[in-house]
C-alpha cells in the first residue's frame, strides 16, 4: 500500500502551518442551515466582529514591534517605552495574545509562550504578520472592488506590493515546513538531490516556493512561471536577493504554453488560480514536461460540505480564478492526463494537496 507515501503536507493546523500556535483552532462555529430567531443572526455577526478584531489585534502585535520584543521578559512599562505606545494599548494587545495562550506572565513580566517563541524572530515575525495581512488586505480589496463596481472574476490579479510580498512570505514558510514530508513520495528526494534536478513552479508569484526548494537542494534548478508583470518583477528581485539568479529563471509565460518535454522532476500547480478553460490543457502540458517518475503537487482549497470554512473557500476559489473546482473534479483530470497514482495527501486542513506521479517507463505495461 502506498497511502503512507502520500503524507506530504499532512502537517495539521491551517494552510500555512500555523496550527502549532493556536490559529489552526481559531474558527467560527458552523452556522445552522435555518435561522429561527433574529438573535441567531446577531450572534453570528458578533462572532464575525470578534474574529475580525482578533485578526487586527494580532496583526498589530507584529506591525507595532511588540511581537519581536516578547522574546525576552519585560514589563508593560518597558514595552510601552520601547515601542512609544500608551501602556493601556500595550496591555490590550497583550490581553489579545493571552486570550490565545500566546504569552506567559511571571513576577510582573510578560514573555512569549513556547509556542509563540519561534515567531518572535525576524523571519518568524514576518510570517506571523503575512499570515494575517494577506487575508485582511485581500478581503478589503474584494469589498472595495465590489462597492466600486470594478470586481471581476478574472483571477488573482493584485498589484499591491504588500499583498504580493505577504503571499510570497507565506508560500516560502509553507514550503519550508513541508520539506520533511517530501521523503514520503517515492523516489522524489533522490531525484531532487541529483545533478540536473529541475523544478517547475507554476504561478510563482514572489518566487517563495522556488527559493525555499533551491535552498534545500543545492543541485536543483527552477523554472518559475509568472505571467503577471508586477509579481514577476518582485519574484526576480527576491531571487536576486537570495543569490539564486543562476538557478531560478522567472519566465513571464503561461503554463498552457509550456514547451518542455521530460524536463522536470517536480512540478507545483496551485490550480485554484487557473480558470476552467485552461486547466485541462495545463495538466496535460505539465504531464509532458515531467520526467518519467516525476511528481506533480496540486494545491486545492477544500470546500466540502456547507460549513463556514467551505463557503469561504468556495468564494476564494471563485475570486482567484479557479471557479468552484474541488478535489473530486481535479482527480479525474489528472488521471485522464496519464498520472498514476493520483491521491490526496492525508489531513483535514483547508489547503489540500493532491500528489500525482508520471509513471516510470518500467511501470508501464
Amino acid at each position: 500500500m502506498l497511502w503512507r507515501a502520500y503524507a506530504l503536507l499532512s502537517h495539521g493546523g491551517d494552510r500555512f502551518g500555523l496550527g502549532s500556535i493556536g490559529l489552526g483552532s481559531w474558527r467560527m462555529p458552523a452556522i445552522p442551515t435555518t435561522f429561527r430567531r433574529s438573535n441567531d443572526v446577531l450572534k453570528v455577526l458578533e462572532e464575525a466582529d470578534t474574529a475580525i478584531w482578533s485578526a487586527s489585534a494580532l496583526s498589530a502585535c507584529a506591525e507595532s514591534g511588540l511581537l519581536a520584543r516578547l522574546g525576552y521578559p519585560a514589563t508593560i512599562g518597558e514595552l510601552a517605552l520601547a515601542l512609544s505606545l500608551p501602556p493601556a494599548l500595550v496591555q490590550s494587545l497583550l490581553d489579545a495574545l493571552a486570550a490565545f495562550g500566546f504569552v506567559t506572565w511571571k513576577d510582573g513580566r510578560v514573555q512569549a509562550s513556547p509556542a509563540l517563541m519561534p515567531f518572535t524572530s525576524s523571519e518568524g515575525m514576518e510570517t506571523f504578520k503575512a499570515a494575517l495581512c494577506a487575508p485582511l488586505m485581500q478581503s478589503e480589496d474584494f469589498r472595495h472592488r465590489l462597492k466600486t463596481g470594478t470586481l471581476n472574476l478574472d483571477g488573482w490579479s493584485h498589484k499591491d506590493d504588500a499583498i504580493i510580498e505577504a503571499q510570497g512570505t507565506l508560500t516560502r514558510h509553507w514550503t519550508t515546513r513541508a520539506l520533511p514530508k517530501l521523503k514520503f513520495l517515492p523516489g522524489l528526494v533522490p531525484q531532487l538531490e541529483a545533478p540536473g534536478a529541475a523544478l517547475l513552479d507554476v504561478g510563482a508569484g514572489a518566487a517563495g516556493l522556488s527559493i525555499a526548494l533551491c535552498r534545500q537542494f543545492p543541485r536543483l534548478r527552477a523554472v518559475a512561471l509568472e505571467p503577471a508583470p508586477h509579481p514577476a518583477e518582485i519574484g526576480e528581485r527576491h531571487v536576486q536577493q537570495a543569490g539564486l539568479a543562476d538557478r531560478i529563471a522567472i519566465r513571464r509565460e503561461r503554463v498552457e504554453d509550456l514547451p518542455e518535454d521530460k524536463a522536470f522532476d517536480l512540478a507545483f500547480l496551485p490550480q485554484m488560480f487557473l480558470p476552467d478553460a485552461i486547466i485541462e490543457e495545463a495538466v496535460q502540458r505539465i504531464y509532458r514536461a515531467l520526467k518519467p517518475g516525476g511528481w506533480l503537487l496540486v494545491a486545492a482549497l477544500s470546500h466540502d460540505g456547507q460549513g463556514v470554512a467551505s463557503a469561504v473557500n468556495r468564494l476564494k476559489n471563485l475570486l482567484w480564478g479557479g471557479n468552484t473546482r474541488d478535489v473530486a473534479r481535479i482527480k479525474p483530470l489528472l488521471e485522464s492526463a496519464g498520472f498514476d497514482p493520483v491521491i490526496r495527501a492525508p489531513g483535514r486542513q483547508s489547503l489540500r494537496m493532491i500528489c500525482a506521479r508520471r509513471p516510470n517507463l518500467r511501470d508501464l505495461p
